[in-house]
């Protein structure tokens, strides 16, 4: 990582922490806390951790030859180096990973992992329309939303795939990209990478609405997906910080006021929420660490 990007991430960490202090967060967040529902924590926890299941299934589909036992022990580890590490630097994770474990080149495991992104884009855009259009039976200011993020999302993945097909003789890594697009493109290939994505995501925007509940915040899931999407989104941003703290609640803070929440309050909610998914995320990293490295030692 450039001495640029870390000073960046410590500046965005530092002036986050003023405001937790300015906005008396630790405070609020003690009292959010104490009256924490564990049965909905746990079932939240239950529900992330399938979402690990439905990534490395995913991947199987990529790479047959990689139990998905392994590759959800991958995904737990790449996951948290992703949530921990700034600027996304813990994408490379996952190709490092790969590569030692089960041989697999860079090149390959990263245009797959790229292609995996592009789905887990269409599906947390669907996801997102449908919450938008489901919190808009309340107030229908949000119907433009969901109609500006479709038309956007096409556009994306229409641009993207002719920007493919333009650089794939000229970038060895375009081309292995542009090949894992015309290797999987047959109709059951692209259900399943698509199948498990979707259920990756709406099995994780589930496990988001039980960190809500056991917050005793009332939020519906339609109005729990749309504020956890924000946030989601900061984590591609070129800014994102040393474990996402700050950027990824400055998103659930916008999400959060467009739904009525205030101040203070807004900004509790989201380092609450935030805090707990962190703490799950590393939870089923060390689990998977443990297990990869039995599995280096065995090999």
């Amino acid at each position: 990582m450039k001495r640029g990007s870390l000073v960046v991430s410590l500046t965005i960490l530092v002036v986050f922490c003023y405001f937790l202090y300015e906005y008396d967060v630790f405070h609020n967040l003690n009292r959010i806390l104490r009256e924490l529902s564990l049965p909905f924590l746990a079932l939240s926890l239950l529900l992330y951790t399938f979402t690990y299941y439905f990534r490395a299934k995913r991947f199987t589909v990529f790479f047959p030859n990689i139990d998905t036992k392994d590759l959800a022990a991958v995904m737990a580890v790449h996951t948290f180096f992703n949530n921990l590490l700034p600027f996304r630097s813990g994408e490379a994770s996952f190709p490092i990973i790969l590569k030692k474990l089960f041989g697999v080149e860079g090149v390959i495991s990263s245009a797959a992992l790229v292609v995996a992104r592009l789905f887990d884009l269409l599906s947390l855009s669907i996801l997102f329309t449908a919450a938008t259009l489901g919190v808009s039976l309340n107030n229908r200011k949000f119907l433009w939303v969901s109609i500006l993020v479709g038309v956007f999302i096409i556009l994306v993945l229409i641009l993207g795939f002719k920007l493919l097909k333009f650089l794939k003789k000229r970038f060895g890594f375009a081309a292995a990209l542009f090949f894992f697009f015309t290797e999987f493109k047959s109709v059951r290939n692209l259900f399943l990478v698509f199948l498990y994505s979707l259920l990756n995501w709406t099995t994780k925007f589930t496990a988001f609405y039980f960190i809500m509940k056991a917050g005793k915040l009332k939020l519906n899931f339609f109005e729990s997906t749309f504020a956890a999407t924000f946030g989601e989104l900061t984590t591609v941003l070129p800014i994102h910080s040393i474990g996402g703290f700050g950027t990824y609640e400055a998103g659930l803070v916008g999400g959060f006021a467009l739904l009525g929440f205030k101040g203070s309050y807004a900004l509790t909610v989201a380092f609450y929420f935030h805090l707990l998914l962190f703490v799950m995320s590393g939870l089923l990293a060390l689990t998977g660490w443990i297990y990869l490295s039995r599995r280096l030692k065995g090999k």
